[in-house]
């Protein structure tokens, strides 16, 4: 039966990376609340079909029993003697049902199931959660551009001139006792030293 829409729908599923097979990957994808229906091959062990369905409730989805052999379902999903797999896509699993439903009516009432829960999913896909008022309140009053922090001016290094209040540059004083060059006395600036030379009567005498 490599003919069956059901069969073929799961062979596209795994392609698509939608389909886990598997007893681990199977119970893996029920743990973690990703499985949308559970599906195990009619001739699969009753071992098999018992953790199948333990699985299946404990993601809350439908456990269904495939008219199709394991051979049957692993030539589907290129996978050799598959008992079980779990669909992880909605739209998939709603499809891959719909078709067996098509050809066997004991599958209608899950069909259906899967069909109504399909249309709730994809009609909330897009919409947004209202927020609360509370929330709403507080994202109006939050200004949409920060205001920066006035930045303190960089503290500047010791001897580099900067401006005054007057808006005049002086330098700074390199030691906190320090007095300006114009005060200081002959023998402690040697500029001033040699200009007092150049203006006395001596100073060619003495040369």
């Amino acid at each position: 039966m490599a003919s069956d829409p059901c069969l073929g729908m799961l062979g596209l599923a795994r392609r698509a990376g939608k389909l886990a097979f598997g007893d681990e990957l199977v119970r893996q994808l029920c743990t973690d609340h990703k499985a949308r229906c559970v599906l195990v091959a009619a001739d699969a062990g009753e071992s098999t079909a018992k953790k199948a369905a333990i699985y299946a409730a404990r993601a809350n989805v439908p456990c269904i029993t495939l008219p199709h052999g394991k051979e049957e379902l692993g030539a589907a999903i290129c996978k050799n003697g598959c008992a079980v797999c779990a669909l992880s896509d909605i739209g998939m699993a709603a499809a891959a049902i719909g078709k067996l439903a098509a050809a066997h009516e004991e599958y209608t009432a899950v069909a259906e199931q899967l069909s109504e829960k399909n249309a709730r999913i994809q009609s909330r896909r897009g919409k947004k959660k209202p927020r609360d008022r509370e929330t709403q309140r507080k994202a109006d009053e939050k200004p949409s551009v920060p205001v920066k922090p006035e930045r303190k001016p960089e503290q500047r290094r010791r001897g580099v001139s900067q401006r005054g209040a007057t808006g005049k540059r002086h330098a700074r004083p390199s030691g906190a006792g320090s007095r300006p060059a114009s005060q200081r006395k002959p023998g402690e600036n040697k500029r001033a030293k040699r200009v007092v030379n150049r203006k006395s009567p001596h100073s060619k005498a003495e040369r």
